[in-house]
């Protein structure tokens, strides 16, 4: 049973270097071709593999990703977060992403100078430097936006929840996941998800948040649509995470590992 979280490299080549593109194009395949079934975390790399590697939907199984029931049990709280971080008393979008292209801070960045410039709110930026780091650190220079977005690279799980938890929304424009584990995070804890349309995204959020296509001037309202609908984006999250439990992600771990034992023995 081999597992594949995503195939990026087969959609956007450019953002990855010559040895890892080089890597990816001959052990891909070469795993695909040994592998008895391959578990995939989202239909959409399921259909991915099949479009690009001819893989029979009997040698694939979607095993989705699952959260523990103890999500944000030691979550930090507000007060602390917004003394630490210096965000006073402004509403807070988060975006918990490494600075790899894909994930697309520019967008967001061009929004707070533009669309955005208006509200009172900080853009949160959490996680690891990426290939897009440099740039996105001089666009923040170049947009004046230092005022308004809070750089604090790696958090530990409970600032992680802390900061979801009073975040007026996630916003997640990512151009390409596997399966996106942070807007389901969100939903979790009760924070309104807005996030781009593309690959896995729309699948794993269905009716739980706000999805929409990467234009600027349909994000532009985006923020208002959640906070007049708040309480029903939040609901509708909360149901919408129930199905993607631990439990229900070892459900389907055992189903693909039965179907590897059955095609194993014909």
């Amino acid at each position: 049973l081999l597992t594949i979280h995503d195939v990026q490299y087969l959609t956007y080549p450019q953002y990855f270097s010559p040895v890892k593109l080089r890597y990816l194009k001959n052990r891909v395949p070469s795993a695909i071709r040994r592998a008895t079934v391959v578990a995939t975390p989202s239909n959409y790399v399921r259909e991915s593999l099949e479009q690009h590697f001819s893989i029979s939907r009997e040698r694939t199984a979607v095993v989705r990703h699952g959260l523990e029931p103890s999500i944000g049990l030691h979550k930090t709280n507000e007060s602390e977060l917004r003394a630490r971080f210096n965000l006073g008393t402004s509403r807070v979008l988060l975006i918990p992403a490494i600075t790899h292209p894909h994930k697309n801070h520019e967008f967001l960045l061009r929004l707070m100078a533009d669309e955005w410039r208006n509200e009172d709110v900080k853009l949160v930026m959490v996680g690891g430097k990426g290939l897009a780091e440099e740039h996105i650190q001089g666009l923040i220079s170049e947009l004046d936006l230092a005022e308004r977005v809070v750089r604090e690279g790696r958090v530990n799980a409970a600032d992680r929840d802390g900061l979801i938890a009073l975040a007026e929304a996630l916003v997640f424009p990512s151009q390409y996941e596997g399966f996106g584990a942070p807007v389901l995070e969100a939903m979790a804890l009760g924070t309104p998800v807005i996030a781009s349309d593309c690959a896995s995204l729309p699948e794993v959020i269905g009716d739980g948040g706000v999805v929409l296509p990467l234009s600027a001037k349909v994000w532009s309202e985006a923020l208002r649509t959640v906070r007049e609908n708040r309480a029903a984006v939040v609901e509708r999250g909360l149901q919408r995470c129930k199905e993607f439990t631990a439990a229900k992600s070892a459900q389907d771990l055992v189903i693909a590992y039965e179907k590897t034992l059955a095609a194993s023995q014909k």
